[in-house]
C-alpha cells in the first residue's frame, strides 16, 4: 500500500512538473513573439511598394542612366559615367548593374507574392484588380530583366527556399510568359472586384479600365520587340495596332510615376545629376537637333552658369567617346534640373510611335504620317513639361554653385509644346518622312525618349531591335561603338558570385560586346 501511495505521489509530481514546464514554455513562446512587426501583409500594401520601386529604382535608376550614355542622350564625363562613355570596364563589369539586377528581382518576387495571395487558392481570392495589377507588374519587371540581360533565371529564381542555384531560362520562353501574364491581367481586370485598392494604387487609384489599357499598351511594346522572331510579321504588326487602339487615348492615361514634390522626393535622373555631376551635353544629340532644325535643340541645354543655350553653335558639348574627365567642364542637359518630371513606365507618345512604325511597315504610309504627327505632338508636350520643371527647379535656382561667376537662377524659356510640334512637322519633318518614312519614325522616337523620364532604356531596346532586323536609323557617333557597343547588360554581381549557373554564363563579361539577345537575333 505504501508503495502504491508513493507511486501515486510520484505520478502527481510528474504531472505538476510537466504542467509547470509547459506553462513556462508557453510564456517564453509568448515573450519571443515580435508584436511590433507584421509577419504578413495584405496584397494591396505590397502593390504600393512594388510600383514605387519599379519606377524609381528600376526604370529611373542605373539602367536608364547608363543606357542614356550608350544611346548618346547624354555624355559621361566623370567617374563611372566616364568609364561607361569610354568603355573602360563599366559596360561589362558585374557590379555595374547589380543594383538594378537586385531591385528588379525584388520587384518580381513582390509581384508574384501579390499574384499568389489574390489567386483562387490564395488568402485573398476574388481581388481581381489587385491580381491583375500584380500580373502586369510581374510582366513589366520580367521584361526589363530579359530585355537588358537576355537569358536570366526566372522559373526557379523567386523560390530560393527550394532552388538555391536557380537555372537560367531562355528569353524565348520568358517572352511567352510575359505575354501570358498580360493576357491573364486583361481577363482579371474585366471581372468584378471584392476589395478596392484605390488608396494603395499610386498609378491609377484602383481604376481597372486604366490598368487594362496599360496592359494592352505593354502588349503592343513587347509584340513589336519580338518582330524579328514573328512567323507572320504582318499579323504581328496588326496585333500591335489592335493593342494600341485598346490602350491610352491621351497623356492623362499613361503609365507614369508622378509623385515627385522637389522637397522630400525627386526625379531619380535629377537626383543622380545633382549628387554626382557626372553627365555632360552630348555632342551627337546636339548635332542631330541642329541638323534637323529641331526647335527642341534651343531649349535642351544649359551652360555651367545655369543659362539656357538658345544657339547650338555656342554649346560646349562633350565629344562622344572622348571627353575630358572633368566635372563642370561641359555644358549640360537642361533636363538636369527636372526635379518633378515624372518617370515614364509607358508613355502615350511611345504608343503613338509604335502605331506609326507598324503602319509604315504595313505600307500604310498616309496613315503613318498622321500617327507620326500625333506622336510628335505628345512627345513635344512631354519635353515641354520637363523643361518647365527644370526652369522652376528650387535647387538650381537657389543653392547650387558650380562656377566662380554663377548666375543665380536659370535664365531661359519654355515654349516648345505640341503646337510647335505641328508647325515643325509640316515645315520640316514631313519632307524627311516622305523621303524615308521608317527612318523618320525611328529617329523622332529616339529624340522623344531623350530627357528626364527614364525612357533611354527603350531607345536602347529599339536600337538593338532594329539592328537585328538589319536596320540602322539612329546614327550613334561614339567611335568605340565599332567593336565595343554594349549589345546587352552584364549579369549582376550578387548572382555572378553566388549562382554557379550565372557565373558560368558571365565568364569575364566581355560577351556583352559580341552576343545579341534573342529578340535581336542572338541565341541567349
Amino acid at each position: 500500500m505504501k508503495k502504491y501511495k508513493f507511486a501515486k505521489g510520484l505520478f502527481a509530481a510528474v504531472l505538476l512538473a510537466t504542467s509547470m514546464i509547459s506553462c513556462s514554455e508557453d510564456v517564453m513562446d509568448g515573450i519571443n513573439v515580435d508584436r511590433n512587426h507584421a509577419t504578413d501583409v495584405q496584397a494591396k500594401f505590397i502593390v504600393t511598394d512594388l510600383i514605387t520601386s519599379t519606377a524609381f529604382s528600376t526604370v529611373g535608376g542605373d539602367i536608364s542612366l547608363y543606357t542614356s550614355i550608350y544611346m548618346e542622350h547624354e555624355a559621361g564625363v566623370h567617374n563611372q559615367m566616364f568609364n561607361a562613355e569610354t568603355r573602360n570596364g563599366e559596360p561589362y563589369l558585374a557590379s555595374t548593374f547589380n543594383n538594378v539586377w537586385g531591385s528588379t528581382y525584388t520587384n518580381l518576387k513582390n509581384a508574384l507574392t501579390v499574384i499568389k495571395k489574390c489567386s483562387e487558392d490564395g488568402t485573398e481570392p476574388k481581388n481581381f484588380v489587385t491580381l491583375g495589377v500584380g500580373q502586369i507588374m510581374a510582366a513589366y519587371n520580367l521584361a526589363i530583366l530579359t530585355d537588358g540581360f537576355g537569358d536570366v533565371p526566372w522559373i526557379e529564381a523567386c523560390n530560393l527556399n527550394e532552388f538555391m542555384q536557380p537555372k537560367i531560362d531562355k528569353q524565348e520562353l520568358i517572352y511567352g510568359d510575359i505575354i501570358k501574364l498580360l493576357d491573364s491581367a486583361i481577363a482579371n481586370l474585366g471581372k468584378s472586384n471584392v476589395t478596392s485598392i484605390k488608396d494603395n494604387d499610386i498609378l491609377y487609384a484602383g481604376d481597372a479600365a486604366k490598368w487594362k489599357k496599360a496592359a494592352y499598351g505593354l502588349k503592343a511594346r513587347y509584340t513589336m520587340r519580338t518582330l524579328l522572331k514573328a512567323t507572320d510579321k504582318n499579323a504581328a504588326l496588326n496585333s500591335v495596332l489592335d493593342c494600341v487602339s485598346k490602350s491610352f487615348t491621351s497623356a492623362d492615361e499613361e503609365m507614369k510615376f508622378n509623385l515627385y514634390d522637389a522637397k522630400s522626393t525627386f526625379n531619380p535622373y535629377f537626383a543622380f545629376g545633382w549628387s554626382r555631376d557626372a553627365l555632360g551635353a552630348s555632342k551627337s544629340l546636339a548635332d542631330l537637333f541642329n541638323a534637323r532644325k529641331d526647335p527642341r535643340g534651343k531649349e535642351a541645354f544649359m551652360t555651367q552658369s545655369w543659362v539656357q543655350v538658345t544657339d547650338l553653335s555656342e554649346l560646349y558639348a562633350a565629344p562622344n567617346g572622348s571627353p575630358k574627365q572633368l566635372q563642370y567642364e561641359y555644358d549640360t542637359s537642361l533636363m538636369y534640373g527636372a526635379e518633378t518630371a515624372p518617370t515614364m513606365l509607358l508613355s502615350y507618345h511611345e504608343l503613338l510611335f509604335l502605331k506609326a512604325e507598324a503602319l509604315v511597315r504595313l505600307n500604310r504610309v498616309n496613315d503613318a504620317s498622321d500617327a507620326l504627327k500625333s506622336a510628335m505632338v505628345a512627345a513635344f508636350d512631354n519635353f515641354n513639361n520637363s523643361v518647365k520643371s527644370s526652369l522652376a527647379s528650387p535647387k538650381l535656382n537657389s543653392t547650387k554653385i558650380r562656377t566662380t561667376t554663377p548666375t543665380n537662377g536659370i535664365i531661359g524659356v519654355s515654349k516648345v509644346d505640341g503646337a510647335v510640334a505641328e508647325t515643325y512637322f509640316n515645315a520640316e519633318v514631313k519632307a524627311m518622312f516622305d523621303a524615308n518614312p521608317l527612318k523618320e519614325v525611328m529617329v523622332q522616337k529616339y529624340l522623344a525618349f531623350y530627357g528626364a523620364s527614364g525612357e533611354s532604356f527603350e531607345a536602347y531596346n529599339d536600337y538593338r531591335r532594329c539592328k537585328g532586323l538589319g536596320e540602322t536609323f539612329v546614327e550613334l557617333k561614339n567611335p568605340l561603338n565599332s567593336n565595343q557597343f554594349p549589345l546587352r547588360l552584364p549579369y549582376g554581381s550578387d548572382d555572378v558570385l553566388a549562382n554557379q549557373n550565372v557565373k558560368s554564363a558571365f565568364g569575364d563579361g566581355q560577351y556583352v560586346y559580341t552576343e545579341k539577345v534573342w529578340w535581336a537575333g542572338g541565341s541567349r
